[in-house]
């Protein structure tokens, strides 16, 4: 059953993982791939500090024998390559997280727990993308699992064991080493077990730090051998997170995540879990408490915190839930009862979040709108003719904007910093259309650079399904766009991460027909 449970999350993460290619519509995903082509071209420094650079390492070495025979070729097979690895560590995560649960808790609880995790729909969606989130929950995971098989383990193994599992999770995301609280509750209760003195439980702590922080330099070097760039890549993070762009503080925005993400259903098991951890405090109960509210918590205080940061809760969520459910089927009765309840469990738990995974896995391979925007353009624009595109919203860019660097994420090598959103135009000179634009009454500006095409849409997501800005009233002022694209039928209420520039939902997929945000296209009177 369980290899089963590990094929399902696969096959759901890797449905539709070329979505958009060869054009590029996941932020982030040109930071992760263009560092790690970078590696393979010479580049070792990601010379880019907001993240450690372990994943950079490990994705250009995953790349690397694809690259030797030209499966990986330019950057489009590349970001295949790197989703392929993350719907890879997503799935493994499962497995993971099955042992921890078999070990702790019990068979059942270990494969309830990984049959809800192959389908929670947040850890299926973020396992398409080419980012570090889901190596994240990986790390996390098996860290959380090695803290608590070491627990009762004397001598230096264990010390080295949990040390370099909390370097390897924080040289992923600087997050990553909220999992040291998580270990200090598991030497707090070996302290306990042997009735040895604090001191030894500190001094134990202080050596897995060590190992860590060791762990974390030899994994990401640059982060040492420049201080100045780390130094400002942790203090954007601390401004990131101090900063209030999402419509509530992180806490909110969280429990959204995974109120939307994985589905009310998984979310009332979590939290039944986590409840019944609480009061019957058993040794793995103590360690994954120890991560996840110490994680939801500071996380959570930020006020720039994206829904996909929940990602590294879930599995230590749903270990918690599907041992209170093992324990329920276990009290239910005589043997048929309980294979009744069981039953009844996994058809209650499962079917939510597997209808919400297909209908994401099937909306995201249909044509992008800026996909149908981009081939339009290039059939109806002159070479030479100017376009104003937004850039994340819009369909392409051009060399200038490469070459510009302001959406290069600090790259100093020329091939690096071409890794950027949307696809290359060389037909038309673009100007990027920023949101200080969007404020415009007059349209003055566009015609002395000669701008002929103005391309509308809108950075935020679930917006622009009617004009919505100075600008484009304007333009209608002058006539009606000369092409729409609408990636839903009428104007649906959906459930998007508001500050994060993906235009397929979250949740509310009635309506949609494309992924994308919806585009118009205007052309200026002479």
């Amino acid at each position: 059953m369980v290899p089963g449970v590990f094929f399902l999350a696969l096959g759901l993460r890797l449905w539709g993982i070329n979505f958009g290619l060869p054009a590029l519509y996941r932020p982030d995903e040109d930071v992760t791939v263009g560092r790690a082509m970078g590696i393979l071209h010479g580049t070792l420094d990601p010379h880019f500090a907001d993240w450690p650079h372990l994943y950079f390492y490990l994705a250009a070495a995953w790349l690397a024998p694809f690259r030797l025979v030209g499966l990986v070729a330019d950057q489009a097979s590349a970001y295949l390559g790197v989703r392929v690895l993350d719907a890879l560590l997503g799935s493994l995560t499962v497995l993971v997280v099955f042992q921890f649960g078999r070990h702790a808790y019990g068979w059942l609880a270990g494969f309830l727990a990984a049959a809800t995790l192959a389908v929670a729909f947040l850890h299926v969606r973020d396992s398409h993308f080419a980012m570090l989130d889901i190596p994240l929950a990986l790390a996390i995971t098996a860290g959380l699992y090695v803290a608590y098989r070491t627990i009762f383990l004397s001598g230096r193994r264990p010390l080295l064991l949990n040390g370099v599992s909390l370097g390897i999770a924080t040289s992923l995301k600087y997050n990553g080493a909220i999992l040291f609280l998580a270990m200090a509750a598991a030497q707090w209760l070996r302290t306990r077990a042997d009735h040895s003195p604090l001191i030894r439980a500190a001094l134990r702590l202080g050596g897995i730090g060590v190992i860590g922080v060791a762990t974390l330099a030899i994994t990401s070097p640059f982060l040492v051998l420049d201080p100045g760039l780390t130094q400002h890549g942790l203090g954007y993070i601390v401004q990131h997170l101090g900063t209030a762009t999402a419509p509530a503080i992180g806490w909110v925005e969280l429990a959204a995540g995974l109120w939307f993400g994985i589905d009310p259903v998984l979310v009332l098991m979590g939290a039944i879990g986590v409840a019944y951890g609480a009061w019957r405090r058993q040794p793995a109960d103590w360690i994954l408490l120890g991560f996840l509210l110490p994680y939801y918590l500071l996380i959570g205080s930020g006020g720039s915190v994206f829904f996909r940061y929940a990602d590294p809760m879930i599995p230590p969520l749903l270990l918690l839930g599907g041992r209170a459910l093992a324990d329920l089927v276990r009290n239910a009765g005589n043997p048929t009862t309980r294979n009744v309840v069981l039953a009844g469990v996994i058809v209650l738990l499962l079917t939510p979040p597997l209808v919400h995974d297909a209908r994401f896995d099937l909306l995201i391979q249909k044509a992008d709108t800026r996909t149908l925007a981009y081939e339009w353009l290039a059939q109806h624009v002159r070479t030479g003719a100017g376009a104003a595109i937004p850039y994340l919203a819009g369909p392409a860019h051009d060399q200038a904007m490469v070459e510009g660097g302001e959406h290069s994420h600090g790259a100093q090598d020329p091939y690096v910093a071409s890794f950027l959103d949307g696809r290359l135009e060389t037909q038309y000179p673009i100007r990027e259309l920023s949101s200080n634009d969007f404020q415009l009454t007059s349209l003055d500006s566009f015609r002395q650079q000669d701008i002929r095409y103005l391309v509308v849409a809108y950075e935020r997501p679930g917006t622009g399904c009617r004009p919505d800005s100075s600008l484009e009233r304007a333009l209608l002022a002058e006539g009606p766009p000369l092409a729409s694209f609408s990636p839903t039928a009428g104007c649906p209420a959906s459930v998007f991460d508001p500050i994060d520039s993906y235009y397929v939902p979250l949740a509310g997929y009635g309506g949609w027909i494309r992924p994308g945000p919806h585009i118009r296209i205007y052309r200026l009177r002479d």
